[in-house]
């Protein structure tokens, strides 16, 4: 029936013009299972005609999904539309729903609360759980523009802050610590002169807080140690010695040598490297080199 009618067809044109039949099309194939076999194959035997197809270089048919296989938001739409898809169901917002939402902590805290509780260890500053009146920056016309508030504030999160240090903290701090700890000897506080016998060295440093680019202030590593010349222990040679070595660092008035250390970048460094000094100036003062024998009277600092 095919072949008569695609002949009628081709008699029926002017000879100036050419039918092309595709034998070979997918139209083809169709039309020619709809006429011998009456159905379409199903999907198995069509996977597995598929896999035998092999091109010229000896590869299997590969399958190309030129749509996506998920579903695009128009088609979504038109399933809402259309009733075949469920209509997600959302909250609208309601009073109850915003009554709902806690307000931020500091301002439901109280003046009077167990603050060490609450601030038990260092940690970065934060707005919801401060109940204080703290801001930083500063605006350059502060009549036009609101000042930096503490909620989102950036530079308050850039600096440590000590509220795990206040006095309450300290104060439990020091009671838990007590059992391990022995009473301060009253003798060393009704004796002054005693605790500079049996503690002959003073140190002395400092620490800072203060918002800059850096945590570390360089000020901080100094270290100071002071020491009583008498406290040695020294004969005539050896503080004589010790006096040649010291230099400017030794104060005649109060008989104290005082060492200061700020070339290394921690303090902990300066202060080994100044234990480092008062121990090698000790051991050297001690020393008698075969050319000491030599020097004079008139060679001392000072006549004893």
């Amino acid at each position: 029936m095919i072949t008569s009618k695609a002949s009628i067809l081709f008699n029926s044109l002017p000879t100036n013009h050419a039918f092309v039949i595709r034998c070979e099309s997918t139209l083809a194939e169709r039309m020619k299972r709809a006429v011998g076999k009456g159905s379409y194959e199903s999907e198995e035997d069509q996977r597995h005609r598929l896999e035998e197809q092999i091109d010229s270089q000896g590869e299997q048919f590969r399958e190309l999904y030129i749509m996506p296989k998920r579903k695009l938001n128009a088609q979504i739409q038109l399933e809402r539309m259309t009733g075949r898809a469920e209509q997600p169901k959302y909250s609208h917002p309601d009073i109850h729903d915003r009554l709902a939402v806690r307000r931020p902590r500091a301002e439901e805290m109280s003046p009077n609360q167990d603050w060490p509780s609450v601030w038990p260890a260092a940690a970065t500053y934060r707005s919801s759980v401060v109940p204080l009146l703290i801001r930083m920056g500063s605006r350059k016309y502060p009549e036009k523009r609101a000042p930096f508030k503490r909620v989102g504030n950036l530079d308050l999160l850039k600096i440590p802050n000590f509220l795990h240090l206040t006095p309450e903290h300290i104060k439990r701090h020091c009671e838990a610590i007590k059992k391990f700890c022995s009473p301060f000897p009253k003798e060393l506080i009704s004796d002054p002169k005693l605790a500079e016998k049996l503690f002959p060295i003073t140190v002395t440093y400092s620490d800072y807080l203060h918002q800059e680019i850096s945590l570390r202030d360089p000020r901080a590593r100094t270290n100071t140690i002071e020491v009583k010349l008498h406290s040695f222990g020294f004969n005539e040679h050896d503080n004589d010695k010790l006096r040649h070595l010291v230099g400017n660092r030794y104060n005649e008035e109060t008989d104290t040598i005082t060492i200061v250390t700020d070339r290394c970048h921690t303090h902990k460094q300066n202060r080994d490297y100044a234990d480092f000094l008062l121990t090698a100036l000790y051991y050297e003062s001690k020393k008698l080199e075969p050319w000491e024998e030599q020097k004079l009277r008139d060679d001392n600092q000072v006549t004893f």
